[in-house]
């Protein structure tokens, strides 16, 4: 993968000891480090890698020694990236980044290796980690970019030289730090800032700030492909016509859209799309519907959640012929508008007909639930009593809220 003499070129000479001829990995991770494998030592707020240095060496692997171990790590990413010449698809948005990814790779899949982001490396970690795993057989890449303020996918772009640009849309999440949507519409459209003008850009033309994405891109308009459901896009439901997705909802539908976007500017043709939307596999904790065998069905989206997620998710669970039950956690990061958001959210549930709502912490307490409750463990107890065959239960919350130990304690009932 690296030679000891390409690293040198990048950082100083003494900057590598303990080290062979050749690194075979790149890893940030003491506790599944490989001899043979370079260790960055990563400093955040609760960890410091320096720590393990000398548990490192003993296992056999190289130290990279530098005074930032994340800049380090993202200068090699760089240089890595800048030896392949393949198309590169970015992906960011307030929601349904993760499933366009997914789609999009499973597209690309149909006709050579393609790769992607694992689960929720899309961050300043985990989106380097990811080009490190570039090869020579690899024909595209389809990387996802997440942010909670400015300037974020601003360096994830300058690392990854996206040839084609997606913003799936602008939201609600991350209000706390950007304050604005006009905000987050800023800091999402930093992902256009290293187009070149043969590069190319897709976006939702159903978003309330298109206008806005339209006047950042830096590509020629010409290269510009929107999708859409309700204005006349370039890609539209139409697209998808005799393609059966395997998860229900709208929002899926944009997602598809956004995907089938990329893919056509990739010369993808229909057949290939079909296939692979219909055989795309979502990350997990996203849209997971499954049957309990006590005979009731479970929606497991609890990878995280905003009031966009959150209206998407109430809706799948609104045309279920069954009683229908949302549990719905904390949504975290809306800053002043986190306890109309919530409020919100309970008066939709209601709108939407759903039968029982539950809510689990202090915020969403504001939902005016039916049952409230102010832990994973409490409300597990009482969803133990409510709970009855022939029932659909969503169960959604912010990540720090870990909704999937109440999925894990209903499947254990």
């Amino acid at each position: 993968m690296f030679l000891k003499k390409e690293l040198s070129t990048l950082f100083s000479s003494n900057a590598l000891f303990n080290c062979p001829v050749t690194i075979k990995a790149i890893s940030i991770d003491s506790r599944t480090i490989q001899p043979g494998e370079l260790f960055i030592p990563i400093k955040g707020p609760k960890f410091d890698g320096r720590k393990f240095i000398p548990e490192i060496l003993r296992k056999g692997a190289a130290v990279l020694k530098v005074k930032d171990g994340l800049s380090a790590l993202h200068k090699i990413a760089a240089y890595h990236r800048s030896k392949f010449n393949l198309p590169i698809i970015g992906i960011t948005g307030s929601v349904g980044k993760t499933t366009t990814k997914d789609m999009l790779a499973a597209i690309l899949s149909q006709k050579a290796l393609t790769l992607k982001n694992e689960e929720n490396f899309n961050n300043e970690i985990g989106v380097p980690l990811t080009l490190l795993k570039l090869t020579k057989q690899h024909r595209f890449a389809v990387i996802e970019m997440a942010m909670q303020g400015l300037g974020e996918i601003d360096l994830l772009a300058k690392l990854v030289r996206p040839h084609i640009a997606i913003v799936t849309n602008i939201g609600e999440s991350h209000l706390e730090f950007l304050k604005t949507k006009a905000n987050i519409a800023k800091a999402k459209a930093e992902i256009f800032k290293y187009l070149t003008k043969n590069n190319y850009a897709v976006i939702n033309q159903d978003d309330e700030y298109y206008e806005n994405l339209m006047s950042n891109i830096k590509c020629q308009m010409s290269n510009v492909r929107t999708f859409g459901i309700l204005e006349k896009a370039n890609i539209t439901p139409k697209d998808l016509a005799e393609i059966t997705l395997p998860l229900p909802g709208e929002h899926i539908i944009y997602d598809a859209l956004a995907a089938i976007a990329a893919a056509k500017i990739l010369k993808f043709n229909k057949n290939q799309i079909k296939k692979g939307l219909e055989t795309f596999k979502a990350s997990s904790k996203r849209m997971d519907i499954f049957d309990h065998p006590k005979g009731f069905r479970i929606i497991n989206d609890t990878y995280n959640a905003n009031p966009q997620s959150m209206e998407a998710a109430l809706k799948v669970l609104s045309i279920h012929q069954a009683r229908k039950i949302a549990v719905l956690g904390n949504m975290f990061e809306l800053g002043k508008s986190a306890i109309p958001a919530h409020h919100r959210i309970g008066k939709l549930a209601r709108k939407l007909g759903i039968d029982v709502l539950v809510s689990v912490g202090k915020l969403a307490k504001q939902m005016r639930a039916d049952h409230h409750f102010s832990s994973n463990q409490a409300a597990i107890k009482g969803l133990k009593k409510i709970v009855a065959r022939g029932d659909a239960i969503l169960v959604k919350g912010s990540r720090g809220m870990k909704m999937e130990e109440i999925v894990a304690g209903l499947t254990s009932c």
